[in-house]
């Protein structure tokens, strides 16, 4: 019984003991290009970056704000989860990559801002035209 009491008790220091960043996530060291792109109604962001070392887990861009009318920027965040305190990573810049499918932006919107730790990247809405989409085209 005595065991199993300590067994406990150790399991639940080092669950509190580990860093609060490992639980959740944080931006990413930077972003070196990104894309946005509407496709089959939905606007398709991709970018890549770089983490400050090895270990970072599930890259993602997140939608960082809600529409703000007189704006023509949507802003998303790039990020990822860090290693945990006690994992041994390589220190070294890694690269990174994410995609976000999102709906189709409000009126305004003419471009996107992808945010990192260091900068920020803004690049413009593209529009694709598929041939599917608006069929053949006749030389006359």
């Amino acid at each position: 019984m005595r065991r199993l009491a300590t067994a406990v008790l150790l399991a639940i220091v080092a669950l509190y003991a580990a860093p609060a960043s490992a639980a959740g996530t944080k931006l990413i060291y930077k972003v070196d290009h990104a894309t946005a792109v509407v496709e089959n109604r939905m606007l398709v962001i991709t970018a890549t970056g770089a983490v400050r070392s090895g270990g970072w887990e599930r890259p993602h861009l997140r939608m960082k704000q809600a529409w703000i009318p007189e704006s023509d920027t949507l802003v998303v965040e790039f990020l990822a989860t860090p290693p945990t305190g006690r994992a041994m990573v390589i220190q070294a810049i890694l690269p990174v990559r994410a995609m976000l499918n999102a709906p189709l932006p409000h009126y305004g919107a003419i471009q996107v801002k992808i945010v990192a730790e260091t900068n920020s990247v803004t690049v413009p809405i593209n529009l694709t035209h598929s041939s599917k989409a608006t069929g053949p085209r006749r030389l006359r």
